[in-house]
């Protein structure tokens, strides 16, 4: 602006050029002012061995707001896994707080599980619990026909009826791609035992970690939740090449 107030004194510029040289003066102090939102701080729980390489829980926080939480496997986690059914519990990250999840579990099913038609493949369940250690720990396993509350259901979710022993009972949604022609690749659970929600848990096959995806999913909300505290709204599966590393996040986390 300086060269062209020398050029053309205020007093002898037309309406027209003074407006032009308002606006800029204008867009520049705007442009001056105005600063990127920060980037989310990660917050890392603790490391666990996980076939040749690691994996934690981590938080990211928006300020002291916490809009995700995750857990991130390193590269070559994905390699050197045992060949049975194996689980990693996972501490969250200390001195951050992201209620209801209280800790979190990686399964690693080689073979699947059931229904094998649909989920017969490798693949890991990334479980993210709302009760304590203990309280997981004395789930025992067996039908679990006890009714729960239709308001705490998502749309589209049905029981399986039998719950596994220190998880509970899966409920799927019935429209997702995997019961409609499309091979499993990731989706969202949800788990309750004598009509409690217990935790959440996206599934994800070995396979499509590998093909270092960069999605997201919307994640179905029930009409209202049991207990109060951040829940997802959606769901991440994501490879990071600056770290090297796969990241599954809850994201959007909404306090309910």
């Amino acid at each position: 602006m300086q060269p062209l107030v020398a050029r053309h004194p205020l007093g002898h510029l037309t309406p027209r050029a003074f407006g032009i040289a308002l606006l800029v003066a204008l867009a520049a102090g705007c442009g001056s002012d105005s600063t990127a939102p920060s980037a989310p701080t990660k917050v890392d729980g603790a490391a666990v061995a996980v076939g040749d390489g690691t994996a934690h829980t981590f938080v990211l926080e928006q300020g002291d707001t916490p809009v995700s939480v995750g857990i991130e496997l390193s590269a070559d986690a994905l390699a050197g896994l045992p060949d049975t059914v194996s689980e990693w519990q996972l501490q969250m990250p200390a001195n951050v707080a992201v209620p209801p999840w209280d800790h979190a579990t990686l399964d690693w099913n080689p073979q699947g599980h059931e229904p094998a038609q649909i989920y017969g493949v490798p693949h890991f369940d990334f479980h993210f619990y709302d009760i304590p250690l203990s309280e997981q720990m004395a789930i025992a396993g067996g039908p679990d026909t006890t009714t729960v509350p239709a308001a705490n259901v998502p749309q589209d979710y049905a029981s399986q009826v039998f719950a596994v022993p220190m998880m509970g009972v899966h409920w799927a949604d019935t429209l997702a791609a995997e019961f409609h022609g499309h091979p499993f690749d990731h989706t969202f659970i949800y788990g309750f035992y004598h009509g409690e929600m217990v935790f959440v848990e996206p599934m994800v096959t070995k396979a499509y970690l590998e093909s270092h995806p960069d999605a997201s999913a919307p994640v179905k909300q029930p009409e209202a939740f049991q207990t109060a505290g951040l829940y997802p709204r959606s769901y991440g599966v994501r490879y990071d090449s600056e770290s090297d590393s796969y990241r599954l996040t809850l994201d959007s986390l909404t306090t309910h």
